[in-house]
């Protein structure tokens, strides 16, 4: 067995736990914006970036942030054109 490979039985726990835990493996997307300069979030599970957009778009500079495994991040560049692409109507 490889160091890469972990033991059957490691395999069965993370299966376990990702299974039982979903939440953390997924991805999903949260409307973002600043109110007098603080972060603010919607806290919406949004599954796909436009429906991320569709929430902030109330808010004036609103933006859009990934939630991976529990902990926001940046958007991705092609994630980022696919917000773009939404907010000033230019779907390529």
């Amino acid at each position: 067995m490889s160091p890469e490979t972990p033991p059957p039985l490691v395999k069965q726990i993370l299966t376990g736990l990702r299974y039982r835990y979903r939440s953390l493996n997924m991805v999903h997307y949260e409307a973002a914006w600043t109110d007098s300069w603080v972060h603010r979030r919607c806290f919406h599970d949004h599954p796909t970036l436009i429906d991320a957009a569709k929430c902030g778009m109330p808010q004036p500079g609103f933006y859009v942030v990934a939630v991976e495994r529990g902990e926001p991040r940046e958007l991705t560049a092609d994630e980022d054109r696919v917000v773009d692409a939404f907010r000033f109507g230019r779907f390529t």
